[in-house]
């Protein structure tokens, strides 16, 4: 009787422990060949990096975070900077050690305003692009009066955070103009010139676009192979807009996942059908700000998992 006490004790000790081992958050998808593997939640450690899809409404802020380095990709807009510091400090972020701003319109560089009140900032990236807006040239004298390091990024560009992982420029390379873009606006112009880049750490890789239209995906798919391009997690262009995210390019990164920035109810209304309708095709779990708030992803470059706020 003893015995048969102990057995019971030692079962249900056993199944505690696989039930803390499982986790609870929710899962990622399954990995692409080759890529991170996905799994239910992970543990945070000093290994692990984060990357926190911030909820900015109509607009993009991405935070990752790895090894106590913070890097932000895009700002938000000027409606949303209360709620771009609000997160970034529930996060613990004092200082910025790196902002890359993708393109300089108002939805991706709206928050520097606020940030260069409230935080450090030790490096700014751009590409180079000028803007005639007072919001533009604000930054601009906001970067010299704090003597905060600045360099325009172009295609072959790579930098670092945390030395382990790794940003690597795609485009823009020669510039987006209309002698040479057909048939393109001069806001798509700015959106086609956006920065964009493939961050790697580990096995686990993520494609950032900005608001890169077809054009730019077209030009990129010329430029790289498949093997270049293929990514765990795609940042959907422009908003999930259907001047994005081509069947061509979203076959190419081959993501297992995908986030977009949209508010809900947005006057564009963004995501555009074509675009969801794509992503569904190539059977990528698809992740949104209006309806998931706040995306985060974990890796240790080895496994992911996403979880979403609601």
């Amino acid at each position: 009787m003893k015995k048969r006490k102990l057995f019971t004790a030692a079962l249900a000790l056993a199944m505690s422990f696989m039930l803390v081992l499982a986790g609870c958050g929710n899962s990622a998808s399954s990995s692409s060949s080759g890529g991170a593997k996905a799994v239910q939640s992970l543990s945070a450690s000093d290994k692990d990096l984060r990357i926190s899809v911030l909820n900015v409404g109509q607009a993009d802020a991405t935070l990752i975070q790895y090894k106590g380095k913070n890097m932000l990709i895009d700002t938000g807009e000027v409606d949303s900077r209360a709620d771009l510091v609000k997160q970034l400090k529930e996060r613990k972020v004092k200082d910025i050690d790196i902002i890359v701003i993708t393109h300089p319109h108002g939805d991706h560089l709206g928050g520097m305003a606020e940030l260069f009140k409230d935080f450090k900032i030790k490096q700014i990236y751009d590409n180079g692009q000028s803007a005639n807006t007072a919001m533009y040239r604000n930054y601009l004298k906001n970067i010299k009066a704090k003597n905060i390091a600045y360099k325009t990024l172009k295609k072959g560009d790579t930098f670092t955070l945390g030395d382990d992982v790794t940003f690597t420029v795609l485009s823009p390379g020669t510039p987006f103009t209309k002698e040479n873009t057909q048939s393109v606006s001069e806001s798509g112009l700015t959106n086609d010139n956006s920065i964009v880049c493939k961050m790697t750490y580990g096995q686990f890789s993520m494609m950032f676009t900005g608001d890169a239209q077809k054009e730019v995906e077209e030009k990129i798919l010329k430029d790289y192979k498949p093997a270049d391009l293929k990514s765990d997690v795609l940042k959907v262009g422009h908003h999930g807009s259907k001047t994005s995210s081509s069947d061509a390019f979203v076959k190419a990164i081959a993501p297992k996942a995908a986030t977009i920035s949209c508010a809900a109810g947005n006057q564009y209304k963004f995501p555009h059908e074509p675009t969801l309708k794509t992503l569904q095709k190539y059977n990528v779990e698809v992740y949104r700000t209006d309806r998931n708030g706040v995306i985060t992803i974990t890796t240790d470059g080895s496994s992911y998992s996403i979880e979403k706020e609601h």
